[in-house]
């Protein structure tokens, strides 16, 4: 057991255990805000616990790491705080706020001065001041759709040079172990966002109409587990590590880009319009701040145009929420997307990830098939009797086209309906259908 361990998180949280003695075991547990110069002793809480046993002592601490670990946080040596503060990101505003007016302050007390003459902390002070004005995230002068189309057209990241070898796979560019065999994952699945959940803070982006698509390093498997062929110019350079995105063309191609990536030779041709939007490296086990940055980093420096970071804003509060999503739906888009900075990736329907649509949606299977009693031709179909995530079966009538109507789609295939909110009995009003997913995707 060390005698000493230091967690940090990336939001300026702290948390210190300290071995003080070992007969009886003391323990000093410390919390709080990592705030370089502004440390408040009213927030740091103070406890000290005893034990009967060493043992005693050392299991009850490693139980409180476990914790830690899984909330986020990253163990450090005491003698590298200085280098922690340097990579400090602080995203949320009402920090930046502050910091910036302590910075002022401290530039009043202590008058101009060169850097030579601060100390080691209020060096860093200027270095956190100086990260703060550099471009980041949150680019108030464009919205997330702005942001989007940038993205599609190449604005973010330049493409490759015309006479550049390129290698069919790049490096690992840290962005979580290299495996050598494909291993199937499960994916972050969203939420629907509720007025309850207060968005300011929240990573912000368009949500993607495409096909979401895991990159292992070496193959392509849809989320289902559907392996996808490829042309080979379309992952030149690519990380050899895990990625999650989705297939994309542009808004409202949903079904262009099923119809190219499902033939099982691909056409070179028509993969030349589509390109993998990432949105985060699961197999990090940082927050998803960190995650980002660091693909974002990566695709960056591979420059390969079929590859590109999904951009991201920063979300002001509930208000500017309402502002882009009304500017994504004029657009032509289906709304956004809410992550959490702070959360890890987890393979499963989470709270971290929301999504952001004036109009519901879910998805269920077919059960059964309703016929239409309104039409004088027998064997049209009215409608489909499906059964959701959570077990319910209702039925979906609304939306159906006249192609859906005539070839209905086979028992077991699974669609995406939308509906406006929910009855007390925990079902969908007015379900309407979207779309309907292959058997084979």
């Amino acid at each position: 057991m060390n005698s000493e361990i230091y967690l940090v998180k990336l939001n300026q949280l702290f948390w210190h255990s300290k071995l003080l003695s070992t007969n009886p075991v003391t323990l000093q547990i410390r919390s709080g805000n990592l705030n370089t110069n502004w440390e408040k002793s009213e927030n740091l809480q103070i406890e000290l616990k005893k034990y009967n046993s060493l043992q005693e002592g050392i299991l009850d601490i490693g139980e409180m790491l476990k914790l830690k670990l899984r909330q986020g946080y990253h163990e450090i040596k005491s003698s590298e705080i200085v280098k922690i503060y340097e990579q400090i990101n602080f995203p949320e505003a009402e920090y930046m706020y502050e910091l910036d007016l302590k910075y002022k302050q401290f530039q009043q007390q202590k008058g101009l001065i060169d850097d030579k003459q601060l100390t080691k902390k209020e060096q860093i002070v200027q270095k956190i001041e100086r990260k703060l004005k550099q471009p980041g995230l949150n680019y108030p002068e464009k919205s997330c759709s702005e942001l989007l189309d940038d993205a599609t057209q190449g604005k973010l990241v330049s493409v490759w040079p015309k006479n550049k070898m390129r290698p069919n796979l790049g490096e690992n560019l840290g962005l979580g172990p290299t495996f050598s065999t494909s291993q199937r994952i499960s994916c972050l699945l969203a939420q629907n966002w509720t007025v309850s959940v207060d968005p300011k803070g929240y990573y912000m982006s368009e949500k993607l109409d495409g096909m979401r698509m895991i990159w292992t390093g070496m193959e392509m498997f849809t989320r289902n587990g559907y392996s996808l062929k490829f042309p080979s110019y379309f992952i030149e350079g690519w990380p050899t590590t895990y990625l999650d995105g989705e297939l994309w063309i542009n808004r409202g191609t949903f079904n262009k880009v099923l119809t190219s990536v499902r033939k099982r030779t691909p056409d070179p041709n028509a993969w030349k319009t589509i390109k993998y939007m990432v949105f985060d490296a699961p197999f990090l086990q940082e927050p998803f701040s960190d995650r980002y940055a660091k693909l974002k980093k990566a695709i960056e420096k591979i420059k390969n145009p079929h590859l590109i970071y999904l951009p991201h804003k920063i979300c002001r509060g509930k208000e500017h929420l309402a502002e882009e999503l009304a500017e994504v739906q004029n657009n032509g888009g289906e709304g956004l997307m809410l992550r959490d900075p702070d959360s890890l990736y987890e393979g499963i329907r989470s709270k971290s990830l929301l999504k952001v649509k004036s109009s519901l949606d879910a998805e269920a299977f077919i059960i059964d098939y309703i016929e239409d009693t309104h039409m004088k031709k027998q064997g049209i179909l009215g409608g489909f009797l499906v059964r959701n995530d959570q077990g319910l079966e209702f039925e979906v009538g609304l939306g159906l086209k006249i192609g859906i109507k005539k070839q209905r789609p086979s028992i077991g295939t699974k669609i995406t309906y939308k509906y406006c909110g929910l009855a007390e009995n925990g079902y969908p009003k007015f379900p309407e259908f979207v779309r309907q997913y292959p058997q084979d995707i």
